[in-house]
């Protein structure tokens, strides 16, 4: 295991995440951890507005979490500017390869070629045969936002190591330390981080990145609906959100539909106030130490503490040569969590304020909201599959700050049919601060993710020996 203490940084359109983390006799060691409330008028979604305001806030973070490294790994975390794939390539040789995914990225990337720093690395599955089409991880990213983030790594008093992106970030954090690490062969797993702005799908074989997406909705979409429905300040709908939200729906209605399609309906209140119809569509053990990492190691690498623009940096996702990709796609209303369930629910009356009733009228508020995060899981799946053939998915681990939401886990495994949890990416490792109670950490530890997964990046090793069948 590598030493050294590294910093995680994940700068998030609602939060900012920071965690320090030390390979510690053969275990990951976290020393210090914090968060804080990300700028609006430095970072709106992806656009950074404010460089060093930015870095100041994340300067002022990390002195008050007690974190005191300053080798960073970040993340860029911008769905507006930055652009990951997983695409088929046919067999070929490295030469060769560098050739094509120029091309490849030209018909992938909507940025200019020459506004852009691009990378790529092929994904060896254990499966691999010689000859056969490869996956190959594609990345993209404007030139300009890279200048902007690493203006606020310098503005934080930090030296950029390496930038990642989340996906590879969290499969470390979950994967790679978790017991996922000893799963059998094949085992799949898709996990899904609903962030303030945007929720990333990602799906993963045998510890390795097989797809990804970005939707763009979030946390801050359901406190909105909220705050819109019960006539509310978003601070205070915030509030409800976190004390009260739930999801309510009727698990006896949960009946398999064929394969992993399972319908799940909300809950009928049958009060009056006309029915909302959330119904078809038309398509839509863990070890004790940490272990090589597999998922992907593409580092934008800054050990010179000056890079040149054309660095390569570290990024995945997923995307198709071949029949688009979901995000290739236009959304317009918000869809059925199955394309066979009859989902009702009724409106309170806004006159009766008990406890209960409100807990309705909140989530009747955010109830479009759930139903369109699940078919948007869905609809990620069948993508997928599309491409793998009918092959399983074992489980679905929720993280992010919404995920938290009551009952949600519930919800996505009774319309998926796929065991669901809200993932706690600390369980795996030491945490020495004692500035955290046991009950924080796991109230927060959903949001960490990423910048775990992050700080570890030197500290679990290189990823195997590819294996090849002849």
């Amino acid at each position: 295991m590598a030493g050294g203490s590294f910093i995680g940084l994940d700068i998030g359109s609602n939060m900012i995440k920071v965690l320090e983390a030390r390979g510690s006799n053969g275990r990951i060691e976290i020393t210090a951890l914090g968060m804080e409330q990300t700028p609006l008028d430095a970072y709106d979604n992806g656009v950074i507005l404010d460089a060093h305001l930015l870095g100041q806030t994340v300067k002022a973070l990390l002195k008050k979490s007690g974190i005191s490294s300053n080798q960073c790994v970040s993340a860029a975390n911008s769905s507006a500017s930055v652009v990951v794939r997983v695409v088929d390539m046919p067999a070929m040789n490295d030469s060769e390869l560098a050739e094509q995914i120029r091309w490849e990225t030209e018909r992938q990337v909507p940025f200019p070629m020459s506004d852009i720093i691009m990378d790529y690395q092929k994904v060896e599955r254990p499966e691999s045969v010689d000859g056969a089409n490869v996956e190959v991880v594609l990345a993209a990213a404007q030139q300009e936002y890279i200048d902007q983030h690493v203006e606020v790594i310098f503005a934080a008093g930090l030296k950029p190591k390496y930038i990642d992106v989340s996906p590879l970030a969290i499969a470390r954090a979950l994967l790679d330390i978790g017991p996922e690490a000893s799963q059998a062969l094949g085992h799949t797993v898709v996990i899904v981080n609903v962030g303030a702005s945007n929720t990333e799908v990602s799906i993963y074989r045998d510890r390795l990145l097989a797809f990804s997406r970005s939707v763009p909705m979030g946390g801050d979409m359901f406190t909105k609906a909220i705050a819109d429905g019960l006539n509310l300040s978003v601070a205070a709908a915030e509030t409800l959100k976190k004390d009260i939200g739930e999801v309510l729906f009727d698990a006896n209605a949960v009946t398999p539909a064929g394969g992993d399609d399972v319908g799940g309906g909300f809950t009928d209140f049958g009060s009056p106030g006309g029915f909302m119809d959330f119904g078809a569509q038309p398509d839509a053990g863990a070890p004790s130490g940490p272990v090589s990492s597999p998922s992907g190691r593409m580092p934008f690498d800054f050990s010179n503490p000056t890079p040149p623009p054309s660095t390569p940096f570290d990024f995945a996702a997923e995307g198709g040569a071949d029949g688009g990709h979901p995000d290739d796609a236009q959304h317009t209303d918000p869809v059925a969590p199955a394309a066979t369930q009859s989902a009702e629910l009724a409106a309170v009356p806004s006159s009766d304020v008990s406890a209960d009733a409100q807990r309705v009228q909140v989530f009747n508020a955010i109830a479009p909201l759930v139903a369109e995060l699940v078919q948007e899981i869905k609809r990620s799946l069948d993508y997928y599959k599309s491409r793998v053939g009918d092959a399983p998915v074992h489980e679905v681990l929720l993280v992010g700050g919404t995920s938290k939401l009551r009952k949600l886990s519930d919800f996505v495994q009774a319309n998926l049919g796929i065991p669901t949890r809200v993932a706690n990416p600390l369980q795996n490792v030491q945490v020495s601060s004692k500035n955290y109670s046991h009950d924080y950490l796991e109230e927060v530890a959903a949001m960490f993710p990423v910048s775990l997964g992050l700080a570890v990046y030197d500290l679990l090793g290189s990823p195997p020996a590819k294996r090849r069948k002849k």
